[in-house]
């Protein structure tokens, strides 16, 4: 925080809002970037799925601003931070917000990456 003060000439309750408005930002950024590069995001958590034998096919997304959007399980990115589909089952009982990278194919949102999103709570 003493840098933040440095950098922004403020000091005390100002360089602590401050601090967490750029730890905020720094956390949308690096889930965002997580994401991947091309398509689309949202954020939120899961409310439904769609599993049988134990493969989840799809599921559905509430997302932070309150939109309820159903996604088919594409063929995913598992690198870095991502995780598997059979991971959703966690989030759907926990309901731990998760960010999810998707393209539109067909008229469905298609989903290829996804990503743990503790900053992504529903409004």
């Amino acid at each position: 925080m003493a840098l933040i003060g440095r950098l922004t000439g403020h000091n005390g309750p100002h360089a602590a809002g401050i601090c967490a408005l750029l730890a905020a930002t720094l956390a949308i950024s690096l889930a965002a970037a997580a994401c991947g590069t091309s398509g689309m995001t949202a954020a939120g958590v899961v409310i439904a799925l769609d599993a049988s034998g134990g493969q989840v096919s799809s599921f559905t997304l509430r997302t932070t601003e309150g939109q309820v959007m159903p996604f088919v399980v594409g063929t995913l990115e598992t690198d870095g931070a991502a995780f598997p589909a059979s991971h959703l089952a966690v989030h759907a009982a926990t309901l731990q917000p998760i960010a999810v990278a998707y393209r539109v194919e067909g008229g469905r949102n298609v989903v290829y990456r996804m990503v743990d999103a503790p900053w992504a709570r529903p409004s």
